[in-house]
C-alpha cells in the first residue's frame, strides 16, 4: 500500500510541478518533491523484497525529515525543526533491537505537535499584526 501510495504522490507532483509552478522556486521545490519521492519509493520496493520491511518506518522518517528541513528553510521555519524530529525518529527507528513503530508513531505525534504549535503562534502574530495596523 505505501508504494502503491508513493507512485500516486511522485505522479500528482510531476504532474502539477507542469501546470501550476508559477515561479523558479515552487518549479525547484515541486521537483525536489516529485525525486524523493521516487528515491522512497525505490527504497521502499527494495527493502520489501530483501525482506527489511521493519526498517520502512525509518526510512520514511528520515526522508520526511529530510524534507521538512529544507522547506523550512524556505517556507516556514517550524519545518526546519519538525524535520530534525522525524530524522532524530529515523535514527531511532532504526536502531537494532528497537521498535520502529513505536518510534515512528511518537516522532510523528512530537512533529506534528510542533507544527500545530508553530501554526499557533504565527497565527498569534499575524493577529497582533493586523490588529495594530487595522
Amino acid at each position: 500500500m505505501i508504494l502503491l501510495g508513493g507512485a500516486v504522490e511522485v505522479m500528482m507532483i510531476r504532474r502539477s510541478g507542469r501546470k501550476e509552478a508559477g515561479s523558479t522556486l515552487a518549479a525547484w521545490v515541486l521537483r525536489l518533491q516529485g525525486n524523493l519521492s521516487f528515491v522512497a519509493l525505490a527504497l521502499s520496493a527494495l527493502l520489501v523484497w530483501q525482506d527489511l520491511a521493519w526498517a520502512l518506518p525509518g526510512l520514511w522518517l528520515l526522508l520526511l525529515g529530510h524534507s521538512f528541513y529544507m522547506l523550512g528553510g524556505l517556507a516556514f521555519p517550524p519545518f526546519r525543526a519538525c524535520g530534525l524530529i522525524y530524522q532524530l525518529g529515523g535514527v531511532v527507528a532504526l536502531w537494532p533491537h528497537g521498535n520502529p513503530l513505536l518510534a515512528f508513531a511518537a516522532a510523528t505525534a512530537v512533529g506534528s505537535l510542533w507544527m500545530g504549535v508553530g501554526v499557533w503562534r504565527e497565527n498569534r502574530r499575524e493577529r497582533a499584526y493586523s490588529s495594530s495596523n487595522g
